[in-house]
């Protein structure tokens, strides 16, 4: 698989490879988290529920950012100084060693980060999501998108 973007092929092919040529369902699907009024120097957490009845293909993250009384385009997105862990509380594993900077790790606009490799995070699992700013002054509100493909396995 590439790490600049991933086909429908790939996705397919890594699913069936993991699930080891098991039928499959693959449904794509989003996880989305707003953080709201993330003030200059805090912090927030929220938990990201992963559906019971699949286990998720985690490929890429997108967001979106507003600043108070800042009209935006699409051609003026915002770049959100910020910094973003996430720990799957099932294995507790970290999915960075640190928290990282938001645009070096998720897509916004024109700049495609998608992960260097798919993640699979098992079904009924939880994400605990923590986002720090590290802005001077400003007070942003901030969307996450979660995408990827939900999966479901079935014996033959």
């Amino acid at each position: 698989m590439q790490s600049e973007s991933y086909g429908i092929a790939d996705v397919e092919a890594f699913a069936s490879r993991f699930y080891q040529g098991r039928p499959l369902l693959l449904t794509p699907y989003a996880y989305v988290l707003t953080f709201a009024s993330l003030t200059a120097g805090s912090s927030q957490t929220q938990t990201l529920s992963i559906t019971a009845n699949a286990d998720f293909i985690f490929l890429q993250m997108h967001h979106r950012s507003t600043v108070a009384a800042a009209a935006q385009t699409v051609a003026t997105k915002s770049a959100p100084l910020a910094r973003i862990l996430i720990t799957d509380s099932g294995t507790n594993e970290q999915f960075t060693n640190a928290a990282v900077d938001l645009e070096n790790y998720s897509t916004n606009g024109n700049i495609i980060n998608n992960l260097p490799y798919p993640r699979i995070v098992s079904g009924r699992s939880t994400l605990t999501v923590q986002v720090s700013s590290y802005e001077a002054s400003q007070t942003v509100n901030l969307d996450l998108s979660f995408s990827g493909v939900l999966v479901r396995a079935f014996t033959s």
